[in-house]
C-alpha cells in the first residue's frame, strides 16, 4: 500500500490508496502445496521440505551437496511426517529415497510408524533406494518415516550422518523417479516458469480454510487439469475439469479442504491459479488523533466480555461491560485477536514492540527488552507526543526495561512504589495528569490489573456474578495469587463452589474495572477531547477456570489464555461497528500505530498493519495468528482450524467453530483440519526469527515468494 505522510497543523496526515482484498496466489503459496507423485513426495528443493519434519528447535539443515540441493539428516537420525489419504492407506506401498551417506561403512535402518521396514548398507555417493512397505503399516492420517544412521560425521560444519535429496511415500505399482539431478528436479518440481507444474496424473494438494464466498480461477497450458476437493470424513469429489477454471467455491466456503490440482493429458502448467472475492479494501484518508489512550486490562480473556461472540467456555452469562460495549460500536473489534505469550512478560514485549517471542526473548524471568526494540512509546515520542504511563503489573517496569520511550517523570508503576493498584488508583492518577496536559498530544498507557489476582469481591458486583447458594466457604472477600497457585494444577481441584466462587469473583473485578474505565471516558469527554482521543483497549493474557484441569495462567496455550480483546475506536482511522473475522495478534499493533504515524516500520517488525483488514468490505482471507510458550510451545489458528504443538508427537488439532472449548482433540482423526493448521505452523517456525509478515504474510498465505 502506498503511504505519503504529510504534516498537516503539527499531525501526521495518511493518505491509503485503493487496494483489492487479499485472494490466494496458488503459485506463490507453493511452499504450502504437497507434491503428489503417485504419493507424497518430500523435496528437498523445496521450502515447503519443512512441512514433514515437525520441528520446534531443530530442523533438517537446508544445503547443497555435489551442486544438488538437498538436507542434511539432523543428527544419527531424521523422521518425517506424510498425510495419508484413504487412497494411498488402501494401496500398496512403497518409500523411495535419494540419498549420499557419510562416514564409512555407513547404514541405515528404516522405519515406517514405528516398524523397522528394511536395513541398508549404504555405498558411498549419492544413491536413491525404493523399499516395500509390510501391508497394514501405513494407516488414514500421517506416516511417519524414520532414518536412522549408524554414525554421525562433520560435515560442511553440521554433525550429520547423510545428506537427501527427496523422500516419497509412494504406491509400488508407480514407476521409480528417476536419478539425475536435472531429471529429477524437472519431475519432481512444483512449479514450472510462472505456473503450477501438473504431470499427467499427478498434481499439488493444499490444505486450505477458504471464506465462503472466494471462486477459484485459473488457466492451464499443455493439457488440462482435474480440480478435486476432499474433507475430512469424505471421498475426494471432483469440481471441474478443464483449461479455464471458474469454480465458485459455494458451500465449501468456511470448512477445512483439501484442494487437489491433477494434470491430465501431459505436461500441464497451471497459471493464473487464485482464490479470489469481490472485496475492495479503501483505508481513508485521515489525521493522526491528538491524544491516545492504551487501557490494557491484564488478564482479561476475550471469551468473558458480553460484546464478543465466542461462547463463554465453561457456559456461563457474559459479564456486563456496558462501558467498554459502548466504545466497542464506535471502533472495531478484532475477533479472534491472540497475544503471543501466556503470561505478562512475553505478550507486552509483543505487544509493544512488533515482535514474537523467540525474537525478543521475554520470557524468563532475568530476561529484559532490549533497547534496539522500537517500542509504541518511542513511536509516539518519536512523533512528538508527550508519553506517560500508570501501571498496576510489576513486570512493567524500568527493572525489565518496559519503560522504554515513556518519560520517566510521568511514568509510576504503582506495585514498585507500594501505591494502590486497582482501575480507581489508575484512573484517579490518569484524571489528574490528563488534565494537567490537555494542551498537549499524549500518548496515555494505562496497565490496569482488576482481574489478576489477587480476585476481590466489589459490594454490588458480587452478587451479580456468584448466583449459587449463600458463599461461606474461605474466599468470601478474594483470592490471593498465593492461594491460586497452591490449587494450580492439583489433581483434585477445589469443591464445585469454590469453583463457582472464584470465577464470579473474577467476573466481578472485570466488571469493576469497566466502571472506572468509564469514569475515564466520561472525563474526556467533560474536558471536550473524546472526539480527538484514540481508544486501544487489549489484554496481555487471560486466566483459566480448570477448562483444561487447572487455573491462573502461564501453563497452556488454549483460548481462555490466548484469545483476548482488541478494540480500537478512532473516527476516520476505525470504521465504527466493525468487526474484523480475519484474525490479528498482538505484533500487529507497534506496525499499525506506525502506519498511523506516518512512520517507516521497525527494522525488526514482524507484524502488519491492520487497518487494511478493518476497512475491508466483503471477504477477508483469514490471516493465521500465532502465540507461544518461550520458545517451547507454540499454537496457530486459521478460520476454525486450530493446532497447538509442543513436540513432533505432542500435538493437538481442535475446530474451533464447532468446538471453541477445545475439549475434543481431532488430531488423530481428522487429517484435513489438521493439515491446514499444520502446514503453516511449520513454515513458520523454519523461520521463526525472520518472519516478517508486512513482507511476507501471514503463514497460511504467502504474498510473497519464499526462498
Amino acid at each position: 500500500m502506498l503511504r505519503v505522510p504529510v504534516v498537516v497543523l503539527g499531525l501526521i496526515m495518511v493518505f491509503a490508496a485503493n487496494v483489492d482484498a487479499q485472494d490466494y496466489d496458488f503459485t506463490t503459496n507453493v511452499p504450502l502445496a504437497h507434491v503428489y507423485r503417485d504419493g507424497v513426495v518430500a523435496d528437498a528443493a523445496s521450502p515447503g521440505f519443512v512441512k514433514y519434519q515437525r520441528a520446534i528447535r531443530r530442523n533438517w539443515t537446508v544445503a547443497r551437496e555435489d551442486g544438488r540441493p538437498c538436507a542434511y539428516v539432523p543428527g544419527l537420525q531424521g523422521n518425517l511426517w506424510f498425510p495419508v489419504d484413504g487412497e494411498l492407506a488402501s494401496a500398496n506401498l512403497a518409500l523411495e529415497a535419494a540419498l549420499k551417506p557419510f562416514g564409512r561403512g555407513q547404514r541405515a535402518d528404516v522405519f515406517v510408524n514405528g516398524k523397522k521396514i528394511a536395513s541398508l548398507e549404504l555405498a558411498p555417493g549419492w544413491g536413491t533406494h525404493r523399499l516395500q512397505i509390510p501391508a497394514g503399516v501405513v494407516k488414514r492420517g500421517y506416516a511417519k518415516v524414520r532414518l536412522h544412521f549408524r554414525r554421525t560425521v562433520m560435515h560442511a560444519g553440521e554433525k550429520t550422518a547423510a545428506a537427501v535429496r527427496y523422500v516419497r511415500l509412494t504406491k509400488a505399482s508407480a514407476a521409480p523417479a528417476p536419478v539425475g539431478e536435472a531429471s529429477v528436479a524437472r519431475a519432481l518440481s512444483a512449479t514450472r516458469g510462472d505456473g503450477l507444474f501438473l504431470p499427467h496424473g499427478g498434481g499439488l494438494d493444499y490444505y486450505l480454510v477458504p471464506p465462503k464466498g472466494m471462486t477459484l480461477v485459473g488457466q492451464t497450458q499443455g493439457g488440462a487439469v482435474e480440480v478435486w476437493v476432499g474433507r475430512d470424513g469424505k471421498k475426494p469429489k471432483k469440481l471441474a475439469e478443464g483449461s479455464a477454471l471458474h469454480i465458485p467455491l459455494k458451500s465449501l466456503g468456511g470448512q477445512a479442504i483439501r484442494l487437489m490440482f491433477r494434470g491430465k493429458g501431459g505436461d500441464v502448467t497451471l497459471t493464473g491459479a487464485k482464490l479470489v472475492a469481490r472485496a475492495k479494501t479503501a483505508v481513508p484518508k485521515a489525521a493522526a488523533p491528538k491524544y491516545v489512550v492504551f487501557w490494557l486490562i491484564d488478564t482479561l480473556r476475550a471469551d468473558k466480555l458480553d460484546f464478543y461472540d465466542v461462547p463463554n467456555a465453561n457456559r456461563r452469562k457474559k459479564v456486563a461491560t456496558p462501558r467498554l460495549a459502548a466504545v466497542a460500536k464506535e471502533g472495531t473489534v478484532f475477533e479472534p485477536f491472540w497475544v503471543q505469550g501466556n503470561e505478562s512478560k512475553a505478550s507486552h514485549a509483543s505487544l509493544f514492540t512488533g515482535t514474537y517471542p523467540v525474537k525478543h526473548r521475554v520470557f524468563t524471568h532475568k530476561a529484559k527488552l532490549a533497547d534496539a526494540h522500537t517500542t509504541l512509546a518511542e513511536a509516539f515520542a518519536k512523533a512528538g507526543y508527550t508519553t506517560a504511563g500508570f501501571v498496576s503489573n510489576g513486570y512493567i517496569s524500568d527493572k525489565w526495561n518496559f519503560t522504554q520511550g515513556f518519560n520517566r517523570r510521568h511514568y509510576a508503576n504503582f506495585i514498585r512504589e507500594g501505591k494502590a493498584n486497582n482501575a480507581k488508583a489508575v484512573t484517579n492518577a490518569a484524571i489528574r495528569w490528563i488534565d494537567k496536559h490537555q494542551k498537549e498530544s499524549f500518548y496515555l498507557y494505562l496497565g490496569t490489573a482488576d482481574p489478576h489476582v489477587t480476585y476481590r469481591a466489589h459490594k454490588g458486583l458480587i452478587e451479580k456474578y456468584d448466583r449459587g447458594p449463600a458463599y461461606t466457604g474461605r474466599y468470601v472477600k478474594n483470592v490471593t495469587g498465593t492461594e491460586l497457585g497452591k490449587i494450580k494444577g492439583k489433581k483434585r481441584p477445589p469443591s464445585a463452589r469454590d469453583r463457582q466462587r472464584i470465577e464470579a469473583l473474577y467476573e466481578n473485578e472485570i466488571a469493576f474495572n469497566d466502571h472506572h474505565f468509564g469514569r475515564l471516558v466520561d472525563h474526556l469527554k467533560t474536558l471536550g477531547i473524546y472526539h480527538q482521543t484514540m481508544i486501544i483497549i487489549s489484554a496481555d493474557h487471560g486466566d483459566e477456570f480448570w477448562e483444561h484441569g487447572s487455573c491462573g495462567h502461564g501453563h497452556s496455550l488454549h483460548q481462555e489464555l490466548i484469545n483476548v480483546p482488541l478494540l480500537i475506536r478512532m473516527p476516520g482511522l476505525f470504521p465504527a461497528g466493525k468487526r474484523v473475522t480475519a484474525g490479528a495478534e498482538g505484533v500487529d499493533l507497534l506496525p499499525t500505530v506506525q502506519s498511523i504515524l506516518g512512520q517507516k516500520f521497525a527494522k525488526d517488525n514482524q507484524g502488519h498493519d491492520v487497518r487494511p483488514l478493518a476497512w475491508t468490505t466483503g471477504l477477508v482471507y483469514p490471516w493465521a495468528i500465532i502465540a507461544s510458550q518461550g520458545v517451547r510451545r507454540y499454537a496457530l489458528q486459521v478460520g476454525r482450524a486450530k493446532v497447538i504443538m509442543r513436540s513432533e508427537r505432542a500435538i493437538k488439532v481442535y475446530d474451533m467453530l464447532l468446538d471453541p472449548a477445545e475439549a475434543t482433540d481431532l488430531f488423530g482423526q481428522s487429517l484435513v483440519l489438521s493439515a491446514a493448521a499444520l502446514d503453516p505452523l511449520s513454515l513458520f517456525l523454519s523461520r521463526a526469527k525472520r518472519w516478517k509478515k508486512a513482507e511476507m504474510g501471514p503463514p497460511n498465505n504467502l504474498i510473497a515468494p519464499l526462498h
